[in-house]
Parts: structure tokens; sequence; C-alpha cells
């Protein structure tokens, strides 16, 4: 009857809801609860005649025996699945904070630069019809802010040193006024600036181009320094650097050969400003070779010869008086253990057509034909005469008086220290071209030969002041006798530049913000041959670069 078949339906739905809950969340379900209450109903059913009790116990066992196989199943199946699983325990919900902080703080910082450093190589967002061109080409430059201060020594001698470069600028002593004279009593303070911005492109994988442009005066090759207070004139920015370099490497990438050709940076190794100001550019071309010693690797010991051939002036009247820088230097670079290195070089610099040649009063070819003899820029220390014809006291031009033949041995060593570097340098030069005879032929002044200078100097620091709190501290000291080298070269800061100069100098850097820091430097100098002219000069300085 229907009655009884629904009846039986619900106690089978109610015994298999039983054997299920035997193996629920407990915190869910009442097993005791459940089990009690399908008992009762089997008892009514049976007292109410509508099953027997032999038919109930049937459908207990009944339910019991599926109840144990389907368990058993379940139980198969999960060992089979949770064989390699990790058990966790229940984790309070404040460790979960922690961890998930944690775990954020280490991990994500990776994934975006991960992520950052992924888009920069392939170059996500950039449209494909951008040239390719853009993709070999590398921006680059620097700012730098300089408050400084130059002080003169009590005693110094007033209206002796002459300021060759302003009496020429002028044409003669009386033009040039109070400039004639350098001044080396009244100390001064002044605000300046530097700015630079170059291009650098790969045009092959051997072959680099490089365009610089930069402040700084268009007479002036060793200081790209701008001094405050224009009157709101606009600065000067002219080309400094533009040229082509090829480094050819085999195959383990060492480079063999290198040459380079138009406006460059000093192609020699010179480890200090005794001869060449580090902001120099020179014209021309040169190049090194390189002889690999070691393990073959790209960054291998090595003997490198570098010879080069430097215009200084194109004289369109006279090209056979054409000046020219003809250099070449040997030297030898060594990588030892501990990342030690040591560079060690000999170098020969010859500067033709250099010295003056006096204009006379009966030259056919006119009495100021000469004036291309005089150096375009003038420091301080050379010895100079006076190549006017003479004939008009007022006119003034002057030339130097010496040759400039030098021979220059140079040094430098580094030893890592942690993550610092110790680094010593030494610089030598001696001017085998002056001669005191030639110079008295030359220009009738009869003195001393000058013609040596050295400089050495020890830093320890980071090796590159890039980042916060790194730091770089140097000393050196350097004597360079008048006619040891061409004072228009050489460095523009030390007894406010030139030749006939010694003392000793400071430096500090610290790092203030990734690419940015400031330097702090002192020189304290003297004159070596003639009256008492001391000077001491402080800089500071904040760099930007970027």
């Amino acid at each position: 009857m229907p009655t009884h078949r629904h009846l039986i339906a619900a106690v089978l739905a109610l015994l298999a809801c039983a054997n299920q809950a035997a193996y629920a969340d407990s915190e869910t379900q009442s097993l005791e609860e459940l089990r009690n209450t399908v008992i009762n109903l089997l008892d009514a059913l049976v007292r109410k005649g509508v099953m027997t009790r032999e038919q109930a116990q049937a459908m207990v066992s009944d339910a019991q025996a599926k109840a144990e196989a389907a368990e058993k199943s379940r139980t198969q199946q999960e060992t089979a699945e949770e064989k390699d699983a990790v058990r966790v325990p229940y984790v309070p919900q404040i460790v979960q904070d922690q961890i998930s902080k944690q775990v954020e703080s280490e991990i994500k910082p990776a994934v975006v630069q991960g992520v950052v450093e992924q888009a920069k190589a392939e170059k996500w967002g950039i449209p494909g019809a951008m040239p390719d061109w853009l993709s070999r080409v590398r921006a680059f430059g620097d700012i730098s802010l300089r408050a400084q201060g130059d002080y003169f020594a009590q005693g110094n001698v007033q209206d002796y040193w002459f300021n060759y470069n302003a009496i020429n600028s002028a044409g003669g002593f009386t033009k040039a006024g109070l400039a004639a004279y350098t001044n080396v009593t009244q100390d001064q303070e002044r605000l300046r600036l530097r700015a630079r911005f170059g291009l650098e492109g790969t045009v092959t994988s051997w072959l680099v181009g490089d365009i610089r442009i930069s402040t700084g005066s268009p007479t002036n090759p060793v200081s790209q320094w701008q001094t405050l207070g224009t009157g709101g004139a606009r600065y000067t920015i002219g080309l400094d650097q533009a040229y082509l370099r090829a480094d050819i490497r085999n195959d383990q990438q060492f480079p063999w050969l290198t040459v380079t050709g138009g406006r460059m940076p000093d192609p020699f190794f010179t480890p200090t400003n005794l001869i060449y100001h580090q902001d120099l550019a020179f014209e021309g071309i040169a190049s090194t070779y390189r002889l690999g010693i070691g393990d073959g690797s790209a960054a291998q010991s090595n003997v490198f010869a570098t010879v080069g051939a430097l215009p200084i002036e194109f004289i369109s009247v006279m090209p056979s008086q054409n000046q020219w820088l003809l250099g070449g230097q040997l030297g030898f670079n060594w990588r030892g253990p501990a990342q030690q290195r040591l560079i060690l070089a000999g170098a020969y610099y010859d500067f033709l057509h250099i010295s003056g040649i006096r204009n006379s009063l009966t030259n056919p070819l006119g009495t100021t034909f000469y004036n291309f003899t005089t150096p375009p820029y003038i420091q301080f220390g050379n010895t100079y005469y006076d190549i006017s014809d003479g004939a008009d006291p007022t006119v003034n031009l002057f030339a130097l008086a010496a040759r400039f033949r030098l021979i220059n041995g140079a040094l430098r060593y580094e030893l890592p220290v942690g993550s610092h570097l110790l680094a010593a340098n030494w610089d030598w030069v001696r001017n085998v071209g002056y001669s005191v005879n030639d110079v008295l032929q030359r220009s009738g002044i009869l003195q001393a030969k000058h013609n040596m200078g050295s400089q050495e100097e020890l830093s320890f620091g980071n090796p590159v002041v890039a980042e916060p709190w790194h730091w770089r501290f140097l000393g050196g000291y350097r004597y360079l006798q008048r006619d040891a080298v061409m004072d228009g070269w050489t460095d523009s800061d030390f007894h406010l530049g030139g030749t006939n100069a010694r003392g000793y100098y400071l430096a500090g850097e610290l790092g203030v913000a990734p690419g940015a820091w400031v330097r702090l430097k002192y020189w304290a100098s003297d004159v070596i041959d003639g009256p008492k002219y001391g000077e001491d000069t402080v800089q500071i300085d904040l760099n930007a670069r970027f």
C-alpha cells in the first residue's frame, strides 16, 4: 500500500542520513540525536504493525552494510589523494596576517622589479613602428653647482705676475689696463655652474658614436664651469665631444684594438691632472692595441700600446706650421688576485710648432704674419716672450718661449678592501724639449731650467659615489715647475690653474641620493719660482648625474 511504501522510503532515508552523519563534521551534526530518532521511528512502525521486527532489523543491517562499504571506498580514495599532501595545522588569524605582510614585503619588490626589468627588456607599450635606432641610443648628462672661495696669502707681491691671456686678448699691456696683472691679493668668492648633456649611440656591435655638449667659455679648453652673474645673459653652450670609437674584440670579447676619431676624451692613460686636465678634449685620431696575458677573458691582464695624431691648430696661411700633438704610450695593465689592479705606463708627447716666432718689420709677408704662433689659451706659469714687431710700444703679443717634448711615467694601483677601494696614483713628467740656449736665442730670456713635475695621490672609499651614504676621501701633493708642461692644458683648479706651483690638496665625497653627491675640496699652494704668491682654494660642489 502507498502509505507503507512511503514510510519504508522515509526510514531508509533516515538510516542513510544516520550512517553518513557518523562521519560528518561534529560541529554541524549530532550523531547521537539522529541515531535515537531513527530507533524510535522504527519501534513505532513495529508497534503499529506496519512492519515486523525482523523486517526492521533487516533494514538496519542493510543500511549499515552499505554505509560501511561507502566509508571504506571513501577512505581508500582519501588515502590515495593525500599520499603526498602537506598537513597544515590550524593557524590563528593574527599569525596569518603577520605572515601575509611579511611575504608581501619580501616578495612584492622582487616581483615588481622583475616585471619592470622584463618590461624594459621587451619594451612593453612601445609601438612596433618605433625606429630601430632609438633603442640603440642612450642619453646621459650631469649638472653641478659650486660655491668657490679663492683666498690669497699675506705678503703676496701684486703687479708682478702678468696675465698673458688678458694682454693678448686686449692687444697689449696698456690696452689690457688693470687686467694686465694677475690678481694675487684680493680674495674672491663666487658661485659656478657646469651642465653637460650627451647621446651615445651603438651603430653596430663594434662601433659606437658619442656626442656631448657643455657649458663653459669657447676659448677655455680645460674648464666647463660658468661663473654665475652674467647680468641675465644666456650661457654659452658648445660641442664638447663628438667622436666614433671602434672596439675590435676576439671570440672571448677581449678588446684587442680600439680606434677613436673626432673630438674625444683623453686617449692616453693619465691618472692625474698633471699634464692634461680631465675636462680637456683631444681632436684627431688615436688607437690602442692590447696583447692579452692571462686566462683569455675580456678582463684579462694585457700589455697595451697607444698612439695618437692630434691636431692642435690648423694654420691656413702656413700649413707647414700646423700645430700637432704626436703621442705614444706603452703600458702594462695587470689584474691580480683579490681583484687587485696595477697600471704602469710610459709615454712620449711631442708638441710640434708650438713655440712662438717673433714678427719682423722686414718680413715681406707682413709685420703680423707670425701672430698665429701665439697659444689660443694661457693660464699661468710658462715662460712667454713678446713676438710683436716692436714698432708700436702699445702693442704686445706673447707666445711660448720653450719647446715641449714630454716624457711621462704614470702608475695606478687598486686594492679592494671589502666594499671599498684603496687607490694610489703617481704621475711624473719631464720636458726634454726644453733648452736654456734655445729659449735664450728665441726670446732673449736667460733663466734656469725648470722642466720637471710630479703628482702623488691616495684615495679610499667607495669606488663610485653614486648612492646615499657612499663616501670617498683623497689627498695628494703636486709639484710642477714652470715649463714642465703646457700651462694651458693642465689643471685649472690647483693654484687657480697652470704651472710653477707646489702644494697639497684634500677632498671628501658623500652620496646624498641615488645619482647625487656632495664634494668638499681644499687646495693649499705656492709658487716655486719668483716672488711670493700663495693661494688657498675651497670648493663645495653639489653634483647630480642622470
